[in-house]
């Protein structure tokens, strides 16, 4: 993601999805960039069969609502941000609404909430936030209810060892150079092998090496753990961190690809927005003889 051009906004009307909406529109006023604010309607669970009318008619007046809903929302921001916005009031399943919007848009990055109500419940809620995560192809910046503030003065940037890890530098430069933002380098040692940390040490200084090159402000501080989700939370308080960007370490099993253990600990329960990126194919000049498991 060298440029942030085309912002999905799904939102359900409550808290959490307008502290997302909130942050959507400071984003695309700072990248010129367009705003899909998305409303999703299960409409199926008013209309009844046959012989019902009044279940039928009652679906389309919860959709006009939420029509109409959306609009003020859109007016509101446009009013505020100076930002173009495209409404998108659709029936059906939020997990299909998300999927066709990302791929009939152009879609750069999706920001959300991680709590909410009615259609968006089940994506929005607790343990249940990493379905979206683990459905977008682009980054998702998740936004949960303790945000006390809009926008990223001091982002997270955990670094592992491993195939995936520096894959998210370009992202952090793109949102750090555009919010003036610190970026604060967590580098994860996960051996007491002084071989390993000397390679780690090496890798280090290569994302260090991008970041000056770019102009953005960085701290860094090793740190040896067993659990990356912990010591990523941990170090985002430490620093007064507003963001903390990873990969999204999917996992196989034999239904498909779900989100791996560190990434779901991290998007459901840190305290600050996550802004999650799916790993590109490892080349064979990433690979690792060192081992490492590259998780976040």
């Amino acid at each position: 993601m060298s440029t942030i051009k085309n912002i999905l906004i799904p939102t359900d009307f409550s808290e959490t999805a307008n502290l997302a909406v909130a942050h959507g529109a400071n984003m695309a006023h700072l990248f010129n960039a367009k705003i899909f604010l998305l409303h999703s309607v299960e409409t199926t669970l008013y209309t009844g069969g046959p012989g019902e009318p009044v279940l039928v008619q009652e679906a389309e007046k919860v959709y006009q609502m939420g029509v109409a809903e959306l609009k003020k929302v859109a007016e509101e921001i446009s009013s505020k941000y100076k930002v173009d916005i495209t409404q998108l009031t659709v029936s059906g399943k939020p997990a299909a609404a998300i999927t066709d919007a990302i791929k009939e848009n152009n879609i750069d990055i999706i920001v959300m909430g991680t709590h909410g109500a009615s259609g968006f419940e089940e994506f929005f809620m607790g343990s249940n936030a990493h379905k979206v995560v683990n459905l977008a192809h682009c980054p998702v910046i998740s936004i949960r209810v303790t945000t006390t503030n809009v926008g990223f003065s001091n982002i997270v940037m955990p670094i592992a060892n491993g195939l995936h890890s520096r894959q998210k530098v370009n992202n952090v430069i793109d949102i750090a150079s555009k919010y003036n933002s610190t970026v604060h380098v967590m580098g994860l040692l996960e051996t007491n092998d002084p071989v390993d940390d000397n390679k780690f040490g090496i890798k280090l200084e290569s994302v260090l090496h991008t970041l000056k090159h770019a102009n953005i402000k960085y701290t860094t501080k090793l740190v040896r753990g067993h659990n990356p989700a912990v010591e990523a939370m941990k170090y985002s308080e430490e620093v007064n961190g507003d963001l903390i960007v990873i990969m999204t370490d999917h996992e196989s099993d034999l239904t498909g690809m779900f989100l791996g253990t560190v990434a779901k600990q991290i998007v459901n329960h840190s305290k600050i927005p996550v802004m999650s990126i799916r790993p590109l194919e490892a080349h064979i000049e990433d690979f690792d003889p060192a081992g490492g498991t590259g998780v976040i």
